[in-house]
């Protein structure tokens, strides 16, 4: 994606010259030189005719340009700037979740009839836009990240902050084989690696924090409660352990950590469990746990297996609600 952008366009029916990146946007007219710095304050509306960009308005302001040059400035723009007029672009389709402090919904385009999810923080809690606005900078440090649920656009009415990322449908099951299981849990330990190099804690991994989309990659989804801290201390390695025992069919109650108490899980299973759960300083990495035998051995024979493995899963994700 290009970091700037310039392009001619008519602004307040003036002709003028538009240039942006990522700090600043500039509209130079005959008798104007105005400059906008790119931030969550800064508000934009679009406006579409048949289906494609028109207009934009900010700041009291209309910018009329190609659908094409808009589209490369709404790229450039990317979650930094609030949207306006988010019951105009999606309809609601289903709601997930309400409670007094957020909603989580499946929201439908009215542009492409395409399926989103939508969170939506509500105005009337004090805190709500202080943890909407951590949320939103946590997941565009982690854009970058193919195994991070995407965030698209972010939205501001009267009432509430609207957050815009990609449908995720398919859940994390219990059925799927050892290897396959191997694949998943290293791209998680690559996820929580990348949020350790950001100094990001995410706080709630879990089995439900994860979700696969339509190309069986695996995505790290629930944000709310992520921080970025001075140092990670490996905080989210031990809730791994959670997302271990749930791919084995296993419930949390099969552990007694103080008595010593764990599940038997094949191939080395046991022991990287253990390790996960040491509560020293020795409670093993994120490197560490990528070189265990756990993540290496193919469950027939307990051998070494390849390195990288490219598995198709076996299991049908059609089912999968």
């Amino acid at each position: 994606m290009n970091s700037n952008v310039n392009f001619e366009c008519f602004f307040n029916n003036q002709s003028a010259y538009l240039t942006c990146d990522q700090n600043c946007l500039e509209v130079k007219t005959k008798t104007e030189n105005l400059r906008f710095f790119i931030s969550l304050k800064l508000h934009f509306q679009w406006i579409y005719f048949e289906g494609q960009t028109h207009e934009v308005r900010f700041q009291n302001c209309s910018l009329v340009g190609s659908a094409e040059n808009l589209e490369n400035l709404k790229s450039i723009l990317d979650c930094k700037v609030m949207y306006l007029g988010a019951a105009e672009m999606y309809e609601q389709y289903a709601v997930i979740k309400e409670d007094e402090q957020r909603k989580a919904m499946i929201v439908k385009s009215m542009l492409n009839g395409q399926k989103y999810f939508c969170k939506v923080y509500k105005k009337e809690v004090k805190e709500n836009e202080k943890k909407f606005l951590n949320e939103v900078m946590i997941l565009r440090k982690l854009k970058d990240n193919k195994n991070v649920v995407k965030i698209l656009e972010v939205y501001e009415s009267q009432h509430n902050y609207y957050m815009v990322m990609e449908y995720l449908k398919h859940k994390l099951e219990q059925y799927y084989t050892h290897e396959e299981n191997q694949i998943i849990i290293k791209e998680i330990l690559n996820i929580l690696d990348d949020l350790n190099n950001k100094l990001i804690v995410h706080g709630q991994i879990s089995p439900k924090s994860f979700m696969f989309d339509k190309g069986n990659v695996v995505k790290l989804i629930k944000f709310s409660e992520a921080k970025i801290l001075d140092q990670v201390e490996g905080l989210d390695m031990f809730d791994l352990h959670k997302v271990v025992l749930y791919l084995n069919g296993l419930s949390p109650n099969t552990v007694d950590f103080a008595n010593g108490i764990y599940p038997e899980i094949a191939s080395h299973g046991t022991n990287f469990l253990k390790s996960l759960l040491n509560n020293t300083q020795y409670r093993i990495n994120i490197k560490q746990a990528l070189s265990h035998p756990f993540l290496q051995c193919v469950e027939k024979d307990h051998q070494i297996a390849r390195a990288e493995m490219n598995l198709k899963f076996k299991h049908s994700f059609n089912n999968f609600q």
